[in-house]
């Protein structure tokens, strides 16, 4: 094996690696849903789930959506805002997981998706204002 097909294939590992596992890794079940009337945090319920199902290795901050910070997810990308405070209704971060989704693809891509009670989560945490908490 030469040099460049040493260098091609590591670059190959790296740009997989950097995306979720497109369904053949089994997620980890998400967390209790917290009780009716609890404050959703961003930190503590919002990242651990973009994390688990992958959006963070897609969307991290190389160009396009940013699913890591509030601010990243206020202003959005292609599609617009990502999350519209206390409009969880008019968030893509709501609408892309519906299958089917209104532009796109479903996410996270090739699944497995999220639950409805995980997407309860992020549509409680963006009604309560989308708080950076």
């Amino acid at each position: 094996m030469n040099t460049f097909q040493k260098i091609a294939i590591g670059l190959l590992v790296v740009t997989v690696a950097g995306c979720k596992d497109m369904g053949t890794e089994p997620v980890q079940p998400d967390p209790p849903v917290p009780p009716a009337g609890s404050t959703i945090s961003f930190s503590q319920h919002v990242v651990p789930i973009l994390q688990r199902h992958g959006c963070t290795g897609c969307h991290g901050g190389s160009g396009g959506l940013t699913v890591t910070s509030v601010a990243a997810l206020l202003t959005g990308g292609a599609h617009g805002a990502a999350v519209v405070a206390c409009q969880a209704d008019n968030s893509n971060l709501i609408q892309i997981p519906l299958n089917p989704a209104p532009f796109g693809t479903q996410m996270p891509q090739g699944g497995p998706y999220l639950q409805d009670s995980t997407v309860n989560v992020l549509r409680t945490w963006i009604n309560q204002g989308a708080l950076n908490n």
